[in-house]
């Protein structure tokens, strides 16, 4: 008749996208003026951003994000770089950054225009693995991640 409890209730599961927002959230380093996040997949879809939605223009960013990776990939072809690996636009009000995650998604976001280059790629690095986590990169046939942006032993499993 009645059910009967026992042990503690079962932990919610997290969303991916809740995942992913909670690890794009910890970009939020003072040095860097954080203005927001988003990982944005080639197709121009927001896969996760911080803050929430209500409080970014998501169609502006995306739309910023698209152009940074048309401008990044004119220049890598008309003086042969190579393979592609972030873009920045530096402006008098902020700093957008577009780094490549993958041949999936990229991570777009704004910071405060005195934000040092070095100081933003290091908490980029520190998020790496919680993205490759929950983007679920290991297990996906054709990915290649970007190799600037890992440090040996980033991947590996806790034991």
């Amino acid at each position: 008749m009645y059910a009967e409890n026992r042990g503690p209730a079962p932990a919610t599961p997290t969303s991916r996208e809740a995942a992913l927002s909670r690890a794009l959230g910890r970009l939020s380093w003072p040095d860097l003026d954080f203005r927001w996040a988003a990982l944005v997949d080639y197709d121009g879809f927001l896969l996760a951003s911080y803050p929430p939605e209500a409080e970014m223009q998501t169609d502006r960013v995306a739309a910023a994000t698209a152009h940074l990776l048309m401008a990044g990939e004119r220049a890598r072809q008309e003086i042969q770089l190579g393979k592609w690996r972030l873009t920045l636009m530096v402006g008098a009000e902020m700093q957008q950054l577009v780094v490549a995650i993958n041949k999936e998604c990229v991570l777009s976001f704004g910071i405060g225009p005195a934000a040092n280059l070095g100081t933003a790629l290091n908490a980029v690095r520190g998020i790496i693995p919680d993205l490759a986590r929950d983007l679920d990169l290991a297990t996906r046939k054709y990915t290649e991640t970007n190799t600037i942006l890992w440090r040996p032993g980033d991947m590996k499993l806790p034991k």
